[in-house]
């Protein structure tokens, strides 16, 4: 299994593959933004790091690796002393994540908060049975893919992805993740499972997204993908599939339509205004 790094990196594919991380920039922007964004494309790529990114990481690896050897815990109540940032640089050098002293503690409530989550679900073991950081790849029309699922647990065909948030109630996550392509991360990881062979079941994998709020009391909800938002999301996937093959054949990278672009006027802006119109009569 390739390290993170490797992976991010796209260092194992002969040629420069597709993630879904850069399909969704394909589908949301354009290719010419697919390209900038892709290591092994773009020659200036410089990876982008932030302490909220490094906060998630640990997290993350705590609870789905069981395993805080990848940190570096830093004695400072922030970043803006010279040593604290000197320390967080050397440590990121490493390839390691650092943290503050004060942020491990809180991650390390959170994490046993989700385990209690998970125990009580309909999920309880997949902990233990399940396979972290797995990576997957593929191929189709000729083109490389990849994808690295958070947990995959091949007896019960679930991928679980843990997303901290602001907001993990039912209703107010729901809404994050079409916001947030969720939906599509979703369509392109099952359909990376499928293509692979990795899973042989008699029913589709499951793609479950596991979401905790990142304050106390540091509840978790779990949020599957409906028929009718999976369905768009597939055919999503399939273009962005098609487009990253014609791009990386022809060596064109098109950004945005260069025609104009008119502005309509939204159902509350139309709304207003015959309020308005109605009020004056």
């Amino acid at each position: 299994m390739s390290n993170a790094a490797d992976y991010h990196a796209d260092k194992d594919a002969p040629v420069a593959s597709l993630s879904s991380s850069i399909a969704k920039i394909l589908i949301t922007q354009s290719p010419l933004h697919a390209w900038t964004a892709h290591p092994r494309l773009n020659p200036d790529y410089r990876e982008q790091e932030s302490d909220t990114f490094d906060y998630g990481t640990a997290a993350h690896a705590m609870l789905l690796e069981g395993d805080q050897s990848g940190l570096v815990i830093v004695e400072a109540d922030d970043w803006r002393k010279k040593e604290a940032r000197e320390a967080r640089d050397n440590a990121r050098a490493a390839g390691k994540t650092p943290i503050l002293a004060r942020q491990l503690a809180k991650v390390q409530r959170m994490v046993e908060a989700a385990c209690l989550c998970i125990e009580a679900s309909e999920f309880a073991g997949i902990l233990e049975r399940g396979t972290p950081e797995h990576t997957i790849r593929w191929q189709e029309s000729g083109a490389h893919l990849r994808s690295r699922l958070d947990l995959w647990d091949a007896s019960t065909g679930v991928i679980l992805d843990y997303k901290s948030a602001a907001d993990a109630s039912p209703e107010g996550f729901n809404r994050v993740i079409p916001r947030m392509g969720y939906d599509f991360q979703g369509a392109f990881y099952r359909r990376g499972i499928l293509k692979s062979g990795e899973y042989t079941g008699n029913s589709d994998p499951r793609f479950i997204l596991f979401a905790q709020e990142k304050e106390p009391p540091y509840d978790c909800t779990f949020h599957g993908i409906a028929p009718s938002m999976a369905e768009i999301a597939d055919a999503q996937v399939e273009r962005a599939i098609q487009i990253w093959g014609e791009c990386m054949r022809t060596r064109k990278w098109p950004g945005y339509s260069k025609r104009v672009h008119h502005a309509e006027a939204t159902a509350w802006q139309m709304a207003m205004y015959e309020a308005q119109i109605a009020e004056e009569k």
